[in-house]
């Protein structure tokens, strides 16, 4: 199987059996953390909570306190907070990533500002809007510009941006002279000069963007072989304790996936393999925007595996996993085989939008209509246009959407 992102997690630890024990037992309890965060019914702060008294006493000291100020920082219940609990889930899921990278010596990235939802989700210049609230994680990790832009520039208007918190910041338009002007088009978010999320400006002239569904075809495999968390021991695959999840994320019009896995070899002090590796799964074409990919965008299993070379397991439910094989590999050194987890993905499909042009996305449209913060001018012209969109996609929401609107 070929080496894909993360191959190399190989940490070079010294052979004291606790220090080896507690590791490898580190990096079980955040991998079925990870695992338990697939379930879209999962609670965050309760599998984060798990973690905790789960971790092996002489555990390093950065696990508990980083999780612990995750937790701090997650918005409370009842908190002025628009996103979904899909997204602080998503968040929390990319944090138990960075501490695995951590403890795996694996170039662990770090957090970044992401947007998630807007108050109003698109513009009308026919209605005053006095603000803007806008929400996302990580705001204050570091600065973002907000853009007014047309069709030749921009206007910087982040000086009249007021934090709430780090995950909600408010526009303050009215308070410092800001109008919107019959020439922009977007306001736009952005992160070292590149646009992290553009909300519409529906002028006069705006119409509803083409949109339509896409198919990806099944059979697509991704291929990994994780290495051995300490170098140098073999691994024996049958009864091996497995844990494996595959979540699919998409930006601009490109679908990637990233599967991680953890195999623990059955005996009183056994060796484990854990690691993730990304892979491409598909792109639109170029000047399209990916606003939606079916079915639930994670897959995950945990299980004992069998007696033979082979273990080709089912996928459940609406993941995109269709099916997981663990298998023995090939011997590649004198310390035993290396075993490798391969998934095939189902067949998925994909609502990709054309981007530019004085266009406003359907979902955007019907997402600011539903919070009525549009005229009823630009209702009657753009509902006009909804004929022309697929049903199914006139059901959707913007990805992080909260339960309002």
């Amino acid at each position: 199987m070929g080496c894909l992102l993360g191959c190399a997690m190989t940490l070079a630890r010294g052979s004291d059996g606790p220090t080896e024990r507690g590791l490898r037992d580190s990096v079980v309890v955040l991998e079925r953390a990870i695992n338990a965060l697939a379930d879209p019914s999962s609670d965050y702060r309760t599998t984060l909570q798990n973690v905790l008294p789960a971790l092996p006493a002489g555990s390093q000291d950065f696990l508990k306190t980083d999780i612990t100020a995750f937790l701090s920082r997650a918005p409370d219940p009842g908190a002025d907070f628009q996103c979904s609990a899909e997204f602080v889930r998503y968040k929390a899921r990319k944090e138990l990533l960075r501490l695995k990278d951590m403890l795996l010596d694996s170039s662990p990235q770090p957090a970044e500002p992401q947007f998630c939802y807007a108050v109003p989700f698109a513009i009308d210049p026919a209605l005053p809007t006095r603000r803007i609230e806008i929400y996302g994680y990580d705001f204050d990790r570091e600065p973002m510009q907000v853009l007014l832009m047309n069709s030749y520039g921009f206007t910087d208007v982040t000086f009249a941006v007021v934090t709430q918190s780090h995950y909600h910041m408010t526009l303050e338009l009215e308070k410092h002279g800001l109008e919107v002007s019959p020439e922009n088009r977007v306001l736009a978010l952005t992160l070292h000069h590149i646009i992290q999320h553009a909300i519409p400006v529906i002028q006069p002239d705006t119409r509803l963007c083409e949109s339509r569904i896409e198919d990806i075809p099944a059979d697509k495999v991704i291929a990994y072989d994780p290495p051995s968390i300490v170098g140098g021991r073999s691994f024996t695959v049958a009864g091996a304790s497995v844990v494996a999840n595959a979540a699919l994320d998409y930006d601009s019009n490109v679908v990637d996936a990233t599967m991680c896995v953890t195999a623990t070899a059955p005996g009183e002090d056994p060796n484990a393999v854990s690691g993730c590796a990304g892979e491409f799964v598909y792109t639109s074409e170029s000047g399209r925007l990916i606003e939606w990919v079916s079915g639930d965008l994670q897959s995950r299993i945990a299980y004992t595996s069998g007696s033979g070379e082979k273990d080709v397991r089912k996928g459940a439910g609406r993941g995109p996993v269709d099916r997981w094989t663990f298998t023995a590999g090939s011997p590649t050194s004198p310390a035993g085989a290396e075993p490798g987890l391969a998934v095939r993905l189902r067949k998925l499909q994909v609502v990709s939008t054309q981007v530019g042009g004085g266009c406003v996305s359907p979902i955007a449209y019907l997402e600011a209509r539903r919070m009525r913060a549009l005229s009823a001018g630009v209702v009657r012209r753009l509902d006009t246009e909804l004929t022309k969109v697929d049903r199914a996609i006139l059901k959707l929401r913007p990805r992080f959407a909260g339960t309002g609107g």
